[in-house]
């Protein structure tokens, strides 16, 4: 359902995304301890601080955003003309995936579509200052991997999240999904503007912050989890040890997603390829097989349907 007249709890969650410092996990406690996040919406502040465990000041927003639902129903309108989808946590169209996560987003924002082949993804990620090779190495992985029918996930980042949307777009038929750490109207970064479009045309652009909200080193990390979530598994192309792409693998871990690296011995991605094994990532090498990667991200998937949830 498109953003225009916009009612229910998609609209209450994107009233409660304008409370600044609370993140998935203080949403859901606050829908918990009410009972919805309408309910949130109409607590008296005194109550948000004590059961629902807010700042005063957040607790003083909260009650603004309740005054102010017309206002964000004319703006949801405004967003649906551009193109932008709200989706809620337990309405058809929310990624299933995400429920994987401990605190799955409530609201995601979508300006594209994401189909039910969608559902077999591989995040390919890393560094944005990447080698060439390791550049080469992306875009070629998600252009095999496309070809065989994986949607590619990324983060729509320089270096290794580019090459990996650039490759799936080169092959037939490929699509792409980009989970970004700012709003759908303010692309980051903006030499990607082009990129973005191209994925809006084979995949989806999807975030879990209002559209117009800037970049924050909070929301990049944040989305490194969606990004675990949405794949099958998790490709670390080429990595430092700090890098981002390894909070992405943890997230994969967690989510009992196939971790897959790319072994690098020059340093600063010999140091990334040794954590990531110590994460119990597998190795893919330059020359491996595209056929092989894919059975093997497929029989882990067998597997792993067959376990309980953590």
């Amino acid at each position: 359902m498109r953003a225009e007249g916009r009612g229910g709890d998609a609209l209450y969650w994107a009233a409660l995304h304008q409370v600044e410092k609370l993140g998935a996990s203080g949403l859901l406690r606050l829908a918990r301890v009410f009972g919805s996040p309408g309910a949130a919406l109409s607590a008296p502040p005194e109550e948000l601080v004590a059961r629902g465990r807010l700042m005063p000041w957040q607790a003083r927003q909260v009650k603004r955003a309740a005054e102010s639902l017309d206002e964000l129903r004319s703006q949801l309108a405004g967003w649906g003309h551009r193109g932008i989808e709200l989706v809620a946590m337990g309405e058809e169209g929310y990624p299933r995936a995400l429920l994987d996560l401990k605190s799955p987003p409530p609201l995601v924002y979508l300006r594209g579509r994401l189909i039910p082949e969608d559902a077999r993804a591989v995040a390919v990620v890393g560094t944005r200052e990447p080698s060439p090779e390791g550049e080469m190495m992306a875009e070629r992985l998600a252009r095999g991997l496309a070809e065989r029918g994986f949607a590619i996930v990324s983060g729509l980042a320089r270096g290794i999240d580019t090459a990996g949307h650039r490759g799936a777009l080169t092959a037939k038929a490929g699509r792409t999904i980009a989970v970004m750490g700012c709003g759908l109207c303010r692309i980051y970064p903006p030499e990607n503007a082009g990129l973005g479009e191209a994925i809006v045309e084979r995949g989806c652009l999807i975030a879990e912050v209002p559209p117009e909200t800037e970049v924050d080193r909070r929301f990049l990390l944040a989305r490194d989890r969606l990004q675990a979530a949405l794949s099958l598994a998790v490709i670390v192309v080429q990595a430092h040890r700090e890098c981002g792409s390894m909070v992405t693998a943890g997230h994969a871990r967690y989510c009992r997603r196939l971790l897959l690296g790319v072994p690098w011995s020059v340093p600063p991605f010999s140091e990334g390829w040794q954590r990531l094994q110590k994460m119990g990532g597998l190795a893919v090498h330059a020359d491996s097989d595209l056929d092989w990667i894919a059975e093997k991200i497929a029989g882990h998937c067998h597997r792993s349907a067959q376990e309980p949830l953590l």
